[in-house]
């Protein structure tokens, strides 16, 4: 994997929760009119790894319409969801969820399987590592990870050995999951998520001011907008940018339904921030924020 990753012509990987909820997150974004087309495009345009659940509709579904027309087949990652604590069962639960989303896909084996559970009593259930072991075992999946959302979640994920990958909340104003999980100096690998606060960054305004914390949320946004603006750089280019440029991220996962969107975050991949914004965005984000975990976000 750590191979394949480094022969992506860049970090992203397609997010694809919004081509199966239609109504998912805070952006406007309108839907393709033809879901696999857009998958297509997005290849084309250099996005050769898609992030996918059961939990996302029909999304898998698409996948594996979109993967019936290619020759060459990219990354995919999928999700295990549905799981109970201290269960017997879970090992051939487990299983049956990922021949289901193989089949839907259309493709014999997942690249990353993640669980998307994240409490810390299923992460650390040794039944759903056996399933994890098994999954292995049988060659159904290459890499198991977690999504998480706490520091508790973090610190089990990252010191128990099971897990290869970790999807963590990253984004210009907080990159303190990433920095934690450096201190253990561990070769887990990183998927970033929510990078732009599932649209929220961009409709501050009208949106913001919906969930709990947001007058801080606010206050940390202008200060930013005010910083970029003073090198003459985009807020949205600088989100990409500077995620892009934290040397330990292997995968970004942006989520969003519209192919213009998707060609200028690819742009923003290969844009060089000024090494004082990048010095100045780091002081910022380095602090944890309670805004980013959207358990939160419930006023």
């Amino acid at each position: 994997m750590k191979e394949i990753l480094k022969q992506l012509s860049n970090k992203i990987s397609l997010g694809t929760a919004k081509l199966g909820i239609d109504n998912y997150g805070f952006s406007s974004n309108s839907l393709p009119k033809d879901k696999i087309r857009f998958l297509e495009k997005s290849y084309r345009f250099g996005i050769h790894a898609f992030d996918t659940s059961p939990r996302y509709g029909d999304s898998e579904k698409i996948i594996g319409g979109f993967l019936s027309n290619m020759n060459d087949r990219p990354l995919i990652s999928s999700k295990i969801d549905g799981l109970k604590e201290n269960d017997y069962e879970s090992p051939r639960i487990m299983i049956e969820s990922v021949k289901r989303s193989l089949d839907k896909m259309n493709i014999s084996k997942l690249d990353v399987c993640y669980l998307h559970q994240n409490d810390l009593h299923i992460i650390s259930d040794p039944y759903i590592h056996e399933g994890l072991l098994t999954l292995k075992k049988m060659d159904l999946i290459e890499y198991c990870g977690t999504s998480i959302y706490s520091y508790e979640e973090l610190d089990y994920t990252v010191s128990s050995a099971i897990y290869d990958f970790i999807q963590v909340p990253v984004n210009i104003l907080d990159t303190s999951y990433y920095h934690r999980i450096l201190d253990y100096k561990s070769e887990i690998k990183i998927a970033a998520r929510s990078i732009f606060l599932q649209g929220i960054l961009f409709h501050n305004e009208s949106i913001a001011k919906k969930i709990k914390y947001s007058e801080t949320l606010l206050q940390s946004l202008e200060k930013l907008e005010a910083l970029c603006g003073s090198f003459g750089v985009e807020l949205s280019t600088a989100c990409i940018a500077y995620i892009h440029s934290l040397d330990n991220i292997e995968q970004i996962i942006i989520g969003t339904a519209s192919i213009d969107n998707l060609k200028a975050n690819i742009d923003s991949t290969n844009y060089d921030l000024d090494e004082n914004l990048t010095k100045m965005i780091g002081d910022l984000a380095s602090s944890p924020k309670p805004w980013t975990n959207p358990r939160n976000w419930a006023a």
